[in-house]
């Protein structure tokens, strides 16, 4: 828990407290380790699922992305796409170990990058962006570009 705890950046104290609720609601499990007590999810509870919904569209990637690549003023449109977009697709599985951003607007890569870090911090998830100006998303001889399409990435902000 403690390593829950710095995460958090949180005592850990509360951290414990808050555990304990949730495990006692049947949301967690815990178990004893050599190493200390590991918490896990328990996706068996019925308040598992409604609850990854809730906390995947408030603190999840989309609201994080958008929310971090949003105030750079050169972006024009920003997608999530790949296995992320599909999560919000309501396609089940577990939570993938990236995101993936298209950025279209005049940014440098610089700047890309260094929004990505921060969306990753916030995430705890490395965030990949793919930056294309307007003319190059509106160009179809890419075929990253179209696959990207085909995907069904989803609009975080722009037209």
């Amino acid at each position: 828990m403690l390593d829950l705890a710095v995460m958090l950046r949180s005592d850990l104290g509360s951290v414990m407290r808050e555990v304990e609720s949730l495990a006692h609601a049947g949301v967690v499990t815990l178990r004893r380790t050599l190493a200390g007590r590991v918490v896990v999810r328990d996706t068996t509870s019925p308040l598992y699922e409604p609850l990854a919904q809730l906390i995947m569209l408030t603190f999840g990637p989309a609201t994080v992305v958008a929310d971090v690549f949003g105030r750079l003023p050169a972006v024009r449109e920003l997608h999530l796409f790949g296995a992320w977009a599909r999560r919000y697709e309501d396609v089940q599985g577990d939570p993938p170990g990236d995101v993936e951003v298209l950025v279209i607007g005049d940014i440098g890569p610089e700047v890309a990058f260094d929004a990505a870090q921060q969306a990753a911090a916030r995430l705890g998830l490395p965030v990949h962006p793919v930056v294309r100006t307007v003319a190059q998303w509106q160009d179809d001889n890419d075929p990253f570009l179209r696959e990207i399409r085909a995907s069904h990435p989803i609009q975080l902000t722009g037209p």
